[in-house]
């Protein structure tokens, strides 16, 4: 740390303590390196610098970039399976992900700026746990389930598991994976962003909101398809609100999104960019 003339500390790359670098090629041996105290996963490295900066305690740094399983897209007709190690550009431009939810593909490819795009991974975009960044709200509404690996096996979590701390210790995020995707309508609406950004998915006569928000953690609701949008923005948790925007008024800007997106839905509209 340097102590600046105006009391502030600033952290430069210059004062990260010395750790080990292990470089495994597959997600098995990644996990049994990361098996230490202090051990930290890094692949796309857009967050993890900032995460040095404040203050990450990291003594094995265990490098993804040679492990190929972890780039994968595996679509079959019926479940999508996206590895968390695929880029945004990459993943927002696969072609399967594109015939399968091409919702997913559009609001995907338009979060962050061209040149994280290219580097930042959907793995490090959800273990980074940043209100500000969006994929934990769109697969919150897709009900995705993440798959992590563990010396004992996998363990299967939902997005909202990540804002409890509830992933296995230790465990490597391996894929995330989308099920019945037929049956899935989706949407995705960032246009109040920062203030809210709302994904909406139809699967099987329910629909299902997630909201999220550059302050707030997402927060997911589900009602039967039809319910008016208002009632079901009303089941938003009183968290929500902030100093920037109250529940109430989020929950307002919630109904309003999600009506937008329904009738998008009705009329065949792609999501917005």
């Amino acid at each position: 740390m340097l102590l600046l003339p105006t009391g502030m500390v600033a952290p430069t790359q210059r004062t990260v303590p010395d750790f080990v670098l292990e470089r495994p090629v597959t997600a098995a041996e990644a996990v049994m390196a990361a098996a230490t105290r202090g051990a930290v996963y890094a692949q796309g490295c857009s967050d993890l610098f900032a995460q040095f900066r404040e203050g990450l305690d990291c003594r094995t740094l265990v490098s993804l970039e040679r492990v190929p399983e972890l780039a994968s897209v595996e679509w079959d007709g019926s479940t999508l399976e996206i590895g968390a190690g695929v880029d945004h550009h990459t993943g927002s431009h696969d072609a399967r992900v594109q015939a399968a939810l091409p919702g997913l593909a559009a609001g995907w490819g338009s979060i962050a700026t061209q040149r994280i795009r290219r580097r930042a991974t959907l793995g490090g975009n959800l273990m980074a746990r940043r209100t500000r960044y969006e994929m934990s709200v769109m697969l919150g509404a897709l009900d995705a389930e993440l798959d992590f690996l563990t010396l004992d096996g996998t363990v299967t979590v939902s997005p909202a598991a990540l804002w409890d701390r509830a992933e296995p210790p230790g465990g490597l995020l391996r894929s995330i994976r989308i099920t019945d995707v037929p049956e899935v309508w989706f949407g995705y609406e960032r246009s109040m962003r920062p203030l809210m950004t709302v994904a909406a998915a139809v699967r099987t006569g329910t629909v299902t909101m997630a909201v999220g928000s550059e302050y707030t953690r997402p927060y997911t609701v589900a009602a039967p398809l039809g319910t008016d949008p208002t009632e079901i923005a009303a089941a938003l948790p009183e968290a929500i609100g902030d100093a920037a925007g109250t529940a109430r008024y989020r929950r307002h800007v919630a109904a309003v999104l999600l009506g937008r997106l329904l009738e998008r839905r009705t009329t065949g509209e792609g999501t917005p960019r």
